[in-house]
């Protein structure tokens, strides 16, 4: 489980990276466009706005499992042993239902996407929008996982 976890954060970093490399092109790319040659490009902002969208998503899903999610960590602070304990898994409980919720809205809007193209790109939107679900269930395996090696340090 621990090979799969590192593996899915490797992809999820270096996919971060080449997204965040393909915005900072992009962009520098329409200010030079438009400032300097006068005409700019049409596609770059809207690479930027995809690229930015996944960079989002990813994002937060690597903060899900590096227990950088929004949690009440005022109470964590000062709850001891069983309660804090029980304070994790409602933690938890709202992280999954609301990665469920991510998944299933986003599944509508990826089914949406399958008969939509971008105006400049011309990329299929489901591609665009395939990150919703697909950050929704990585973050539900994240939890799931955190779970379980909580339950093996406390047992």
């Amino acid at each position: 489980m621990k090979k799969v976890t590192k593996g899915i954060l490797i992809i999820l970093y270096t996919l971060s990276v080449v997204l965040m490399a393909t915005m900072l092109i992009s962009v520098s790319l329409q200010v030079i466009s438009r400032y300097i040659f006068g005409n700019p490009f049409t596609w770059t902002e809207e690479l930027a706005r995809y690229s930015f969208v996944w960079v989002t998503f990813i994002g937060m899903t690597i903060g899900v499992k590096k227990g950088s999610h929004i949690a009440l960590d005022v109470l964590q602070r000062v709850l001891k042993g069983r309660s804090k304990f029980i304070l994790q898994l409602i933690n938890y409980g709202l992280l999954i239902l609301f990665s469920i919720a991510l998944m299933i809205s986003g599944w509508h809007l990826y089914e949406l996407g399958l008969r939509q193209t971008s105006p400049s790109l011309t990329l299929p939107m489901n591609l665009v929008y395939s990150i919703i679900p697909l950050s929704g269930l990585l973050m539900i395996y994240f939890v799931i996982t955190e779970l379980f090696s909580k339950k093996e340090q406390k047992g």
